[in-house]
């Protein structure tokens, strides 16, 4: 199977797989006129587009700027000592077919965990979900993970064991440099986690069961394909849940702040009346 048949077949699960995640989001709508919902949610979903798709070139600037040298703390030789750090227990059998899709999940899988639980809020007519899932998955996350990225330069397990790419990237020069580094904590299992976290706070349960897979699926991937260190994976899930529980309090504190200002505004006038 040459590239371009991969990738265009990877595109079809793509799509399949968003067909199915928002196939029940009738469960979760919110009762309201698209009339109503668009003026928000569309400029919403516009500016979230628009910041993602220029996320990627100010982060791979920031890597070449930023995080090029001057760290602290060098893991590389502690975490290949700790037994069971390399999770080679996570790749004990490797048929082909079963890598080619562990591939797909991790390649896809940053973005398409977050975009499809943004995209199921989006026709559920729900703004704030758009925004919890936003903020928790990515853009919260960010400043947390930035200083350990600053701190501390870890490189991908296959790249210290000295063995294959477990994506086959081909990687080499300046391009090989800055894609193994900055491990830990990994992102892709804190996105993938938080998003299995809030997905388990709806009611459609298809959804539920797809994402749960899914996310699992993101956070095994970065094991089976010889990415991330075990305790990378453990900082990950840390990360995910102390993220979705600041965006929870940081949402209530909104809320309590928006209800107080509605109740002033009620009395004002009733006061007029």
């Amino acid at each position: 199977m040459n590239e371009l048949d991969t990738k265009t077949i990877y595109w079809m699960m793509n799509i399949a797989f968003l067909a199915a995640v928002v196939s029940d989001y009738r469960e979760d709508r919110n009762e309201m006129t698209w009339r109503r919902f668009l003026p928000l949610g569309l400029p919403l979903l516009i500016v979230i587009g628009l910041l993602f798709q220029y996320a990627a070139p100010f982060w791979y600037w920031f890597v070449a700027h930023w995080l090029d040298g001057g760290h602290l703390w060098h893991w590389d030789d502690a975490f290949r000592a700790m037994p069971f750090n390399d999770g080679a227990i996570f790749r004990i059998v490797q048929p082909e077919s079963f890598t080619w899709f562990m591939r797909w999940i991790y390649d896809y899988g940053f973005i398409m965990a977050w975009g499809a639980a943004l995209l199921r809020s989006f026709l559920a007519k729900d703004a704030l979900k758009m925004i919890r899932y936003t903020l928790s998955s990515h853009m919260l996350q960010l400043p947390f993970i930035v200083p350990f990225y600053m701190t501390i330069l870890l490189n991908e397990v296959w790249f210290v064991l000295g063995e294959p790419d477990g994506m086959a990237r081909n990687l080499a020069g300046a391009e090989l440099l800055s894609t193994v580094r900055n491990c830990f904590p990994s992102m892709h299992t804190s996105v993938s986690f938080a998003v299995l976290l809030l997905a388990l706070r709806e009611r459609g349960r298809l959804y539920k069961w797809i994402m749960v897979s899914y996310c699992s699926l993101v956070i095994y991937s970065t094991l089976y394909l010889t990415i991330h260190w075990v305790l990378d994976v453990i900082g990950g899930l840390a990360l995910g849940a102390f993220t979705v529980m600041a965006v929870d309090k940081l949402m209530d504190r909104a809320e309590r702040s928006a209800s107080k200002r509605r109740s002033a505004g009620q009395t004002v006038t009733n006061v007029a009346k």
